[in-house]
């Protein structure tokens, strides 16, 4: 079909409308599981096709690389025009810090910015560790420093201004003036020395003339800066002069606010962008609407959105569980049980245990393997974290800057060169006195004063940078790095075989990622850095995922979705929070997290709560979640399940699941039990007479 009959046959009314709106800024507010995704491409393609606008001036920005590319790949298979984000010549497609980073690099002039390094998060910490140990009497910690600092940065704060400790606020200056030292950019600084190219009339004339229509994934997750460079590239003195801005999002879904998003974006939309259209799309295409009821009935107690009422075509009944158990250790088995019913249906794969803090997969995880489950928990070290990825970058970060101390340090000596911390803290103090001396400068100064074969390695590690050519291809310049400094030696002398080879194929999967790379455009060793600095999706390398139960906490489920979600943990102090129960804006964000939890099921739902949980060496009783309270009344079947026997437990959810059971089993258990649904009352009161450990179900 063609273009025009797939918006008319495959869009509903709203989103129609959204992908046809012309001209002016536009806030579409898509509820959980309306479609957002084929709202955003359908309009990038509609305004290619339909309204024949040049490609080069859209762009899309979004959060993750993996709806970017989702993305580049719907477009590019309707149009077939490439949408890659490493080539001029189409629209780009990628989230704010890679669209950022290449301002940064097109107008580096402007801001006199030139081969500077991108510092991750491991990198930040090192520096900040070198100064707190030089510089602070206070010792802080380096990661409640950095967070300080970058909510500060995001929140587009002065320091000076702000009433933060005095000792962040010395380490905060250090940590800039570092920073500028060794010629290196942090995630937070892409975003803000983006928003200062705009203080340059000639580039923001330039850029508006040029970029006329701007996306906007996932709006309720952006923060101040991101608001700020929107506002800078569609307006000028407070009037819209670009063609369109399109944002798309759902404060409901907004459970950010911990890294910078501020729900107040999307509130406040309309007084930042003049002459704003709101369009609604309110229709679900995921959930059954006895799971829809359940969370617009939680919802609509937060005051700080906009009023919508999800709904769906899809019926469904016994669709909803909310079960009290005796313990935590209860509500682990009764995870377990479900989950080997499901297994037995061959759909394990389908469904999720979701939980607010990681703390709580303990018991969970032992009840599984109690029962012999299989089962991943989404998150472990990305792929980029690990040990001898980052080693290698960090030379190939020097090879490029030669000023990168971060980098320097890391791998001085590694592999060891018996170049130990004393010659690190030379080296260091050598470079503070001759600040804009190259590491090989320096080196060359300090290798009169070290003993021979101190000398000797050290003269082996700058030679390693001397044989290397800056026009190398990214994987050329990673295997030659990693042999020239006897890196793949290394491994197999520290480490067992098993391990060692690991490590091998990691740097290989490294070297063929560089391939890649190189036939998406980045052809230099400086662009796949900066690529590489970018990267946020974590790489998953166990077999048969597909076969296993997913855990996970709420935030990471944000996105996702299954057939059969269970909630674990729907106590006070949980969720809500305990840092929450003060202050009404997070049992605000408290609510809207529940409600992220609910709308990822398809099909089923269980919410759980144990009465008691082992808290500092003894069972303590839990108070119910007040969200339970906010439920509806139907729909959903209420059990107290705190005395239950595994054979009540396995035929109840056998029921609920829609198995037959076997007839030697239904013979074994007796006589069907019939339910009695609990009130709302009964639950919410759980009597507190019972103490000492509750005992597993298996």
């Amino acid at each position: 079909m063609d273009f025009a009959e797939f918006l008319s046959t495959e869009l509903n009314n709203e989103q129609q409308k959204a992908v046809r709106h012309a001209k002016g800024p536009l806030l579409v507010i898509a509820g959980a599981g309306s479609g957002k995704t084929r709202v955003i491409t359908s309009r990038i393609i509609n305004l290619i096709l339909t309204e024949k606008v040049t490609p080069t001036s859209i762009i899309a920005l979004t959060f993750t690389n993996k709806a970017a590319q989702e993305m580049r790949e719907r477009v590019q298979k309707s149009i077939g025009i490439p949408a890659t984000p490493f080539k001029n010549n189409s629209f780009f497609i990628g989230t704010f810090h890679s669209y950022c980073l290449r301002l940064l690099k097109k107008n580096a002039h402007i801001l006199k910015l030139d081969h500077f390094s991108i510092l991750d998060g491991d990198d930040q910490i090192s520096m900040l560790k070198k100064l707190v140990d030089a510089h602070c009497p206070k010792k802080i910690q380096p990661r409640q420093a950095l967070y300080q600092i970058s909510t500060l940065k995001n929140n587009l704060l002065n320091q000076q201004e702000t009433l933060i400790d005095p000792t962040v606020q010395e380490l905060y200056n250090l940590y800039e003036h570092e920073k500028r030292l060794s010629n290196c950019l942090d995630f937070d600084d892409l975003l803000i020395k983006a928003l200062e190219l705009f203080s340059s009339k000639n580039f923001k004339t330039a850029h508006q003339n040029h970029i006329r229509h701007v996306l906007v994934d996932e709006y309720q997750d952006t923060n101040v800066v991101q608001n700020e460079l929107l506002k800078e590239m569609c307006l000028d003195k407070k009037k819209f002069i670009i063609d369109s801005l399109c944002a798309v999002g759902d404060e409901d879904q907004s459970i950010y606010s911990w890294r910078g998003a501020t729900i107040d974006n999307m509130l406040n939309f309309k007084k930042d962008f003049p002459g704003t259209t709101l369009i609604k799309i309110e229709q679900n295409y995921r959930s059954v609407k006895p799971i829809l009821e359940a969370a617009n009935h939680i919802i609509k107690h937060n005051q700080n959105r906009h009023p919508k009422k999800l709904w769906s075509t899809r019926e469904g009944s016994n669709n909803i569980l909310e079960l009290t158990c005796m313990s935590g250790f209860q509500e682990a088995d009764m995870i377990a049980a479900s989950a080997s019913l499901l297994q037995q249906k061959n759909e394990l794969q389908n469904c999720a245990v979701l939980y607010r803090t990681h703390f709580q997969s303990r018991l969970i995880e032992e009840a599984l393997i109690k029962k012999s489950i299989p089962y991943k928990i989404i998150g472990g070290i990305q792929f980029y974290e690990r040990k001898e990825i980052k080693d290698l970058l960090a030379y190939l970060r020097l090879l490029i800057n030669p000023f990168d101390r971060i980098a320097l340090f890391r791998i001085l000596n590694c592999p060891p060169r018996r170049l130990g911390d004393k010659f690190a803290e030379q080296f260091q103090k050598a470079w503070e006195q001759e600040p804009f001396q190259t590491f090989t400068d320096i080196a060359q100064k300090l290798l009169e004063d070290l003993k021979p074969q101190q000398k000797s390695n050290l003269e082996d590690f700058i030679n390693i940078f001397s044989s290397i050519d800056l026009s190398f291809s990214p994987a050329h310049a990673i295997n030659h790095m990693s042999k020239k400094c006897g890196y793949l030696t290394y491994l197999k002398e520290e480490y067992e075989p098993q391990e060692a080879e690991a490590r091998i194929q990691n740097i290989q999967e490294l070297i063929n990622a560089a391939r890649y790379f190189e036939e998406q455009g980045l052809e230099t060793t400086e662009q796949f850095l900066q690529e590489i600095a970018l990267l946020q999706d974590k790489i998953n390398q166990e077999n048969n995922t597909n076969e296993r139960l997913t855990l996970m906490t709420i935030h990471a489920a944000k996105g996702l979705e299954f057939d059969t979600i269970i909630l674990a943990g729907l106590e006070e102090g949980l969720l809500p929070s305990s840092k929450s129960l003060e202050n009404e804006s997070n049992i605000e964000e408290e609510r809207r997290l529940l409600y992220v939890g609910i709308t990822r099921a398809r099909k089923k739902l269980i919410l759980l709560q144990a009465g008691y949980r082992h808290t500092f060496g003894s069972m303590t009783y839990q108070q119910p979640s007040r969200f339970l309270k906010e439920l509806p009344n139907t729909g959903i079947q209420r059990e107290d399940c705190s005395y239950w026997k595994e054979c009540q437990t396995i035929q109840f959810l056998r029921s609920f699941f829609g198995i037959i059971a076997p007839e030697q089993s239904i013979q074994t258990f007796g006589p069907a039990k019939k339910f009695k649904a609990a009130s709302k009352k009964d639950l919410h009161s759980y009597p507190s007479t019972s103490s000492g450990r509750a005992q597993p179900l298996v």
